[in-house]
């Protein structure tokens, strides 16, 4: 029996509403990564990127990537990601990791993750080049974007 077994009696229009990836969620997820982007925005955090990796892993659909200036600048971002997200959309992170380093804090919504990140740390593990298969270098030329 393979995945799309188990779903072959149920009509499509009830998929489309209930699994994950119906049209309504991404719509949903996108707003809420679009949202983060706001929030990051407004707190100057730099290099702001929506990565879209829906079919390249089962783990997420998005990540938001952003650089900030010191680890009290990615606290203070953390923080105010997790409380407008809850506030605008009803969503906390099933898990939040890195609070002790501050070099790269993690918040996992479980459909989308947000990064904040130093940017030696954004440079080194590159996950825009990981996950999107970017084939140029990463330029670091004020407000240019990748993706």
């Amino acid at each position: 029996m393979n995945d799309n077994d188990i779903y072959s009696n149920v009509p499509s229009e009830t998929l489309a509403q209930e699994l994950p990836g119906s049209s309504t969620e991404l719509k949903d997820l996108r707003e809420a990564a679009e949202t983060v982007r706001r929030i990051l925005e407004e707190r100057k955090a730099e290099d702001i990127e929506i990565v879209d990796v829906t079919g390249k892993t089962s783990l997420v659909d998005l990540f938001v990537i952003a650089s900030a200036t010191s680890g009290l600048h990615i606290k203070s971002l953390m923080e105010a990601v997790e409380e407008e997200l809850e506030k605008e959309h009803s969503l906390v992170p099933d898990r939040i990791e890195g609070m002790d380093s501050r070099n790269w804090i993690l918040l996992d919504y479980n459909d989308f993750v947000v990064h904040l990140m130093l940017p030696e740390q954004r440079e080194f593990y590159d996950l825009e080049h990981l996950w999107s298969g970017f084939k140029a270098q990463r330029q670091r030329l004020g407000d240019t974007r990748f993706g």
